[in-house]
């Protein structure tokens, strides 16, 4: 599939001979250098609100990298001197799962939280190693990911978009102010992008306000658990809660742990073109145990490696999968005793419904 850059490169000298010679425009092989502003038009088939790259980034000389690839897929990285950077990606939801293109879950190490405000989404960063500081990116700022999917209800031949804005700013996400500026570029690209493509998506509200991703140690005991994990029986050796709040997210996490903090289970939860794009993986590397587009749900026995159910949205079909999880050096065998099965069965039957219903989607299938 080919590949498309153009990098626009502009700097405060080429100012003065854009207001010189109006519409003045340098050719030089590959590269293209405008004024700023026209760089930024330009940026992302033109799908980036100048003003709102602007604020967040800030007012220094900017270089913006395009890259298109393939039908519904534009990408761009703007870079702004003494300032911010922002990677853009906008894909039309009908092509994930067949490419290398995937839709953001967050990190392993770091849960994604919802955006909220009326907006589907996930706000995530990937923590840095312990130690890392002099070694990694010092002076580089904080790297935090805002994804969006738009359901598509006008003209637009696509029925769901997907705007993923990866920003690089000198702010700290421990700061509650800080934070709604990391999602400013994803909400206006996600404006803009509704609107030039006829999708007529309902939009959320401006984001004042946005949590913290969740880090892997940052556990409550599981009767206390009011996000994805409430309402999971604290059962069976299981005490401690790894978990997110609700609120419009398409991909949700629960994990549970032991009262030795030993992780045993992960229950995830996908809805629309993140359960599409599951499905289609599972799909390409079938297996009996895997969940697939003809079996609504399925508890899975001592052979299986998970067990799963499905719900009827507005959106499209909803995927909830329970998978054992196994600590560093165990043997990672899925056979376990018939307690096990049983209150993996308690836990994704409680996470698939609560879900469900905050998604308001229909009652999760039975196997």
């Amino acid at each position: 599939m080919a590949v498309r850059r153009l990098v626009l490169r502009a700097g405060a000298a080429l100012v003065a001979v854009a207001v010189v010679v109006a519409g003045y425009l340098l050719v030089h092989g590959d590269f293209q250098r405008w004024s700023d502003e026209s760089a930024l038009d330009g940026a992302c088939d033109g799908l980036l609100d100048r003003e709102a790259v602007r604020a967040v980034l800030g007012p220094g000389a900017v270089e913006v990298e395009h890259e298109r690839r393939g039908a519904g897929l534009v990408g761009c990285e703007v870079r702004v001197q003494d300032g911010g950077t922002a990677e853009i990606r906008v894909l039309d939801t009908a092509q994930v799962g067949q490419g290398s293109e995937s839709l953001y879950t967050g990190s392993p190490r770091a849960l994604a939280v919802p955006v909220g405000h009326g907006w589907t989404g996930l706000f995530g960063a990937v923590p840095e190693p312990f130690g890392s500081a002099d070694v990694f990116r010092p002076d580089e700022g904080e790297k935090v990911t805002t994804s969006l999917v738009l359901e598509c209800t006008g003209d637009s031949s696509a029925k769901g978009l997907s705007v993923t804005v990866e920003t690089t700013l000198d702010k700290s996400l421990d700061d509650p102010a800080d934070r709604p500026a990391f999602a400013r570029i994803a909400t206006s690209t996600a404006a803009q992008v509704s609107k030039s493509r006829h999708c007529g998506a309902r939009l959320g509200k401006p984001v004042s306000s946005l949590g913290l991703p969740v880090n892997e140690d940052e556990y409550k005991p599981l009767g206390t658990a009011d996000g994805t994990c409430s309402g999971l029986p604290a059962a069976h050796g299981m005490a401690i809660a790894t978990e997110t709040a609700r609120g419009g997210a398409p991909h949700e996490t629960c994990r549970l742990a032991d009262a030795g903090l030993r992780t045993r289970y992960v229950l995830d939860a996908d809805y629309g073109a993140y359960a599409q794009e599951r499905l289609l993986r599972y799909e390409e590397n079938p297996g009996e145990d895997t969940p697939n587009t003809e079996t609504p749900a399925r508890y899975r026995d001592r052979d299986g490696r998970m067990s799963w159910t499905t719900a009827k949205c507005r959106g499209g079909q909803a995927l909830f999968t329970v998978q054992p999880s196994y600590e560093s050096g165990e043997e990672r065998t899925y056979p376990r005793g018939d307690g096990d099965l049983a209150y993996e069965r308690a836990a994704l039957k409680a996470f698939a419904e609560r879900s469900a219903k905050a998604h308001e989607c229909s009652a999760p299938a039975t196997p």
